[in-house]
């Protein structure tokens, strides 16, 4: 039998048979230049080498063959390549040859030991500078659990759950904390405190003792003084001259500019061996914070979104950061700022001691904790008594700036001084607002959520939730305002239908507080539940409105509008609980 040897054929349009000499997938973006607008590339090409056929196949595979020889048909598929920019040294062909695998431990082995060659040039760093007073020492058991009760309900416990944690008793003088340091004892005798804050009794102990630390408390309860004196020390105490550091040692980063101004005023009050700070918001003048830095600060106080500004520009290098501070980080959170905030601290040396200051504890910020945190000591402190005191300051919260103009406008035109601040306003106006609120020029300050954080007035004695905030996290920092420094305060909050979800958070937070529990507050939440579970209900008990929703609602906006009369005059909150229908305000 005869065999025969069988060689590739290939049929091409032009009606040419031949051996298939080169096959070649041309990347899908480049067939349509191949083939040009009516074939007119390929035609060209066909022209140019009239012994070679030339194929495009509808998956985009090349075929050159024919009668040619296989050094012709390269010449062509190399003009096909020019063509469409594809170089020979830039190209490899394929292969049966298995892709590598890539060595994921060993990448991470790498840049481990790529960040460890990076930070061991670092200066060394001194963190601890505690030493526990006598008076402190020697507080038994029952004296320090009677203290934290006393204070709040001071709770200390480790974030990562451990047990065998270091418990350090709280002080309860200021001289417990900082006998050793003359010019800060001094420093708070002039600003007439007492006592340390709840918050101030337990975290200076383990903020002195170099130890990372988050401070879970409504805001006004001396959160930032906590954090602020022990950067003091921190930053006096290194070993090697501040000259010689490269750049500053504490950065505090704020979700808002208002509380990042508010912590600058309080860096300026507690003037500290020529400690310079600076604060870097988005709004100010950039050329001029950037000339506070280059001329050498120690402290830098910023919003995330204007350090990674200034970082990225090269203006200022946070490789010395050794005490940072992230401040009202649920709040950072809330805002965004997340993505800023990693990228600030992958430039940040990893053994800094962190400071991380919070009004709630949601997922989020528990995420931060243990991603930048090395295991952080959790200082909590309770509720605060809200009980009605008498003083002639408030602010007014309202839902939509265009409502605080219209209020503010109507409150003027009736010769109440007052006034008002949101998002919609330059930066400038609401310095001055927030500066005339402080002083006491005006009594009455209306705003939005923006002023919920970084507004810290002492004498502020009610807050007023004209409109109830979208979440009870909000309501938490709204009615912190309040009650500042140790002193009392008042909230008066007005709840209508639309509320109603929120109704069973606020009886959590009311309870919590030992505060009475309005009766139309838990009517409220029954209904709402009750709604929630026969979507067949109606009126009062569903979503449509009837009469007596109707008749509620009315009310309300009485009640609200009776209430912007008696500013014209006064604050007279005492005429409120004589209305009908007073038990809605909680």
């Amino acid at each position: 039998m005869q065999v025969l040897e069988l060689v590739p054929c290939c049929c091409f349009p032009n009606g040419v048979a031949g051996p298939s000499l080169i096959s070649w997938q041309i990347p899908p973006n480049n067939v349509g230049k191949v083939i040009g607008k009516g074939g007119s590339v390929i035609k060209g090409f066909r022209t140019s080498y009239p012994s070679l056929s030339i194929h495009v196949s509808s998956g985009g595979m090349l075929e050159l063959g024919g009668s040619s020889d296989k050094e012709e048909a390269e010449r062509c598929l190399k003009d096909i390549k020019n063509l469409i920019g594809i170089s020979e040294s830039s190209e490899s062909y394929a292969t049966n040859q298995e892709a590598s695998s890539i060595d994921w431990d060993n990448l991470k082995a790498r840049s481990a030991e790529a960040q460890k060659v990076r930070w061991s040039k670092c200066p060394p760093l001194i963190k601890d500078f505690y030493r526990e007073h006598p008076d402190v020492s020697s507080l038994t058991e029952d004296q320090v659990s009677k203290i934290r009760s006393e204070n709040n309900g001071i709770e200390v416990s480790s974030f990562s759950g451990k047990d065998d944690i270091l418990m350090l008793n709280p002080v309860f003088r200021f001289e417990h904390a900082f006998e050793a340091y003359p010019e800060i004892m001094t420093a708070i005798q002039k600003r007439g405190f007492k006592n340390p804050s709840p918050i101030q009794c337990q975290a200076w102990p383990y903020l002195l003792k170099g130890l990372d630390l988050i401070g879970i408390a409504q805001t006004g309860t001396g959160k930032t003084l906590a954090f602020l004196l022990p950067s003091f020390i921190h930053i006096d105490s290194q070993s090697i001259p501040r000259e010689k550091r490269g750049g500053p040692n504490v950065l505090v980063l704020s979700p808002t500019r208002e509380l990042a101004l508010q912590i600058a005023d309080e860096v300026k009050k507690y003037e500290y061996r020529g400690i310079k700070s600076v604060c870097v918001y988005g709004g100010g003048d950039r050329k001029a914070q950037v000339k506070v830095v280059t001329q050498g600060v120690q402290i830098v106080i910023a919003t995330p979104g204007r350090l990674n500004d200034l970082i990225e520009s090269g203006c200022i290098a946070v490789e010395s950061i050794t005490y940072l501070v992230l401040d009202e980080a649920d709040r950072m959170l809330d805002m965004g700022f997340e993505p800023q905030i990693r990228k600030i601290l992958l430039d940040v040396r990893p053994d800094r001691q962190t400071v991380m200051t919070s009004a709630t504890w949601p997922p989020g910020v528990r995420r931060l904790a243990s991603n930048y945190m090395k295991d952080p000591i959790t200082v909590s402190i309770g509720s605060l008594d809200l009980a009605a005191v008498h003083k002639d300051k408030a602010i007014i919260f309202m839902s939509k700036k265009a409502k605080v103009d219209d209020y503010s406008s109507s409150l003027c035109l009736a010769g109440v001084d007052c006034q008002s601040i949101h998002g919609g306003r330059d930066q400038m106006d609401r310095e001055q607002a927030l500066l005339d609120f402080k002083l006491g020029h005006v009594r009455i300050l209306i705003a939005t959520d923006v002023a919920s954080r970084g507004i810290d007035v002492e004498d502020i004695s009610h807050v007023i939730n004209f409109d109830f905030p979208n979440s009870m996290e909000e309501y938490v920092h709204r009615i912190g305002r309040s009650g500042r420094a140790g002193k009392k305060g008042s909230s008066i909050s007005f709840m209508t239908y639309r509320d109603r979800p929120l109704a069973q958070g606020l009886i959590d937070i009311m309870t919590e507080a030992n505060q009475p529990i309005p009766r139309t507050i838990k009517s409220q939440c029954f209904v709402y539940k009750h709604a929630q579970k026969s979507t067949k209900a109606q009126g009062v008990y569903g979503y449509q409105m009837d009469i007596m929703d109707i008749s509620i609602h009315d009310d309300y906006l009485g009640i609200q509008t009776l209430f912007l009369g008696n500013l014209k005059t006064s604050i007279q909150l005492e005429q409120l609980k004589s209305i009908k229908g007073y038990p809605h305000f909680t």
